[in-house]
């Protein structure tokens, strides 16, 4: 097996020292999604932490989500080593990991460390690095209590661990400091603002394809419901598609487009082709965030029908687009980015006929009951921006305020 220091020369990194001085803050993630590098660039941009922060990518190959990868290219002038660059987290020894990050840590020698979840070898390790030396520790965390079963003795030992680990933590929304505060962790010791995307880029794609082309360009249909996201279990796709079923079968005028795959791939496209509707539902396969633009541009509504989902920054890619949503309550950003009847819907995916109920409330509204819902949506999302997640990073990290205007 290489010696450590051999691994160590073998990451990938432009730069494992910031651009000047001293290393403030140094971010973990496991593989970077295109919304981890937009929260980067904020972080990189922010008057207080400018040439102050590194980041620290596990693995360059694929991530969590096995057979399916989402990783995007890390520019290379962001200041971020990949820790095994060619290695996949299924794969990956995650106890050589936590040694790797833990060298990688003492080289960086930051002031404060963020820290992806409580779950996992490396993320744990970073954390008792950050305790071990007397440094801040901040909990990234978009966990709420329904997303699973809990048993309270494991509850009692979690809220322990995490109030041992961190200093502070920096969550989603409403449920996810809700179940923290349940956790025992200080209600005043938790910031906002974790799940944002670049909602400038999906924004300015989807209204320049607006101008420019029409839904036959992309051959795709006029104001179609859209789904995207992994074709899996608790995405629940299986219920949309019923639900769209009947929606037709009471003379539902639009089409559906599920972009995306997963491990239900073939099940889902075998349910629709066996449909007395397949023409009006659309496979559009994986695609990334800048092959999403015409899918954003020309839907009707986006829709996320998930039983169980942390948060759903696909919502937020819709919102940022212009688009009403459809949500269902197991969503972590439900409670936070949906106002009922405004911007949207939403449904509880476990009482049968909520959705055709989304679909119809949705097919009853006018044109300028659906453009004032788009607008809302933008209006609420702004809010939740990679610049809000900055300002927040660099309030916990006790950095000075600093008036900054992204």
């Amino acid at each position: 097996m290489p010696s450590l220091d051999l691994l160590l020369e073998k990451s990938s990194t432009t730069s494992l020292t910031p651009a000047r001085g001293k290393t403030e803050l140094a971010v973990l993630w496991i593989d970077w999604y295109a919304y981890h590098l937009s929260r980067f660039a904020a972080l990189c941009e922010h008057p207080a932490l400018a040439g102050r922060i590194a980041g620290l990518e596990m693995v360059g190959g694929t991530g969590v989500h096995q057979g399916l990868k989402f990783r995007e290219a890390i520019p290379e002038e962001f200041p971020v080593t990949t820790v095994i660059a060619d290695g996949d987290w299924q794969q990956a020894s995650k106890w050589l990991l936590a040694r790797l990050i833990w060298k990688h840590l003492d080289r960086l020698n930051p002031s404060t460390v963020l820290v992806p979840g409580y779950y996992n070898v490396p993320a744990l390790a970073s954390a008792l690095w950050s305790k071990w030396k007397c440094r801040r520790t901040v909990l990234m965390t978009e966990s709420t209590e329904m997303d699973h079963a809990r048993s309270a003795w494991k509850e009692r030992l979690k809220g322990f661990l995490i109030r041992s680990l961190f200093d502070w933590a920096i969550a989603g929304g409403k449920p996810h400091r809700l179940y923290l505060e349940k956790l025992g962790f200080p209600s005043n010791r938790i910031a906002s603002f974790y799940d944002v995307v670049d909602n400038t880029g999906f924004r300015t794609r989807a209204e320049e394809i607006r101008s420019r082309f029409s839904p036959a360009d992309y051959s795709l249909p006029e104001g179609f419901f859209l789904y995207v996201g992994r074709l899996a279990e608790e995405k629940n796709v299986r219920g949309l598609l019923e639900s769209f079923i009947e929606y037709r079968k009471l003379d539902g005028q639009r089409s559906l487009v599920i972009v995306g795959d997963g491990p239900l791939g073939s099940t889902l496209r075998l349910q629709a082709r066996e449909s007395r509707f397949a023409e009006c539902i659309h496979f559009a396969g994986l695609k990334t965030s800048v092959e999403l633009a015409p899918y954003h541009a020309f839907a009707g509504c986006f829709v996320l029908p998930s039983t169980r989902e942390p948060w759903g920054l696909v919502v937020n890619e819709a919102m940022a687009a212009g688009l009403p949503v459809i949500v269902s309550t197991r969503c972590g950003c439900a409670e936070d980015l949906l106002q009922a009847g405004k911007n949207g819907f939403s449904f509880d995916p476990a009482k049968p006929g909520e959705l055709l109920g989304a679909f119809q409330a949705f097919e009853r509204c006018s044109s300028a009951q659906l453009a004032a819902m788009g607008r809302r949506s933008s209006e609420i999302i702004s809010r939740y921006s990679p610049q809000a997640w900055a300002c927040e990073v660099a309030r916990v990290a006790g950095l000075r305020e600093v008036a900054w205007q992204a």
